[in-house]
């Protein structure tokens, strides 16, 4: 019984998580991600240049989740996660959930 009320969490959070993320606007995103180009591409490709990796093509959720670690403290809070170090402060300019969901939204439509 356990396990099935841990799998119906599970997958209604992803269910919501998903579905909260198709709330956003891309054209907006596409203006807030001008700054995130500087590493990760003007199309998200990625610049290995810059240690930035692709994030078009990844799931919107992981690329969520690794927004809310960053911006929380979770990634780049350790001297030895030099990445972490520089994306941290890059993700406090998404300063609400819903630029995070535009930047998200944008990233989805470069597939």
């Amino acid at each position: 019984m356990l396990i099935a009320l841990t799998a119906f969490v599970v997958i209604a959070s992803v269910f919501w998580s998903v579905n909260s993320l198709a709330a956003g606007d891309t054209v907006r995103g596409e203006a807030l991600y001008a700054v995130c180009a500087t590493c990760h591409g003007p199309k998200g490709e990625g610049m290995e240049e810059m240690n930035g990796p692709a994030l078009a093509g990844r799931e919107a959720w992981y690329l969520k989740r690794q927004l809310e670690n960053f911006k929380s403290g979770v990634r780049g809070g350790d001297s030895r996660d030099i990445y972490g170090l520089q994306m941290a402060p890059m993700a406090q300019l998404l300063q609400d959930e819903q630029a995070v969901a535009d930047v998200l939204a944008y990233l989805s439509s470069l597939r």
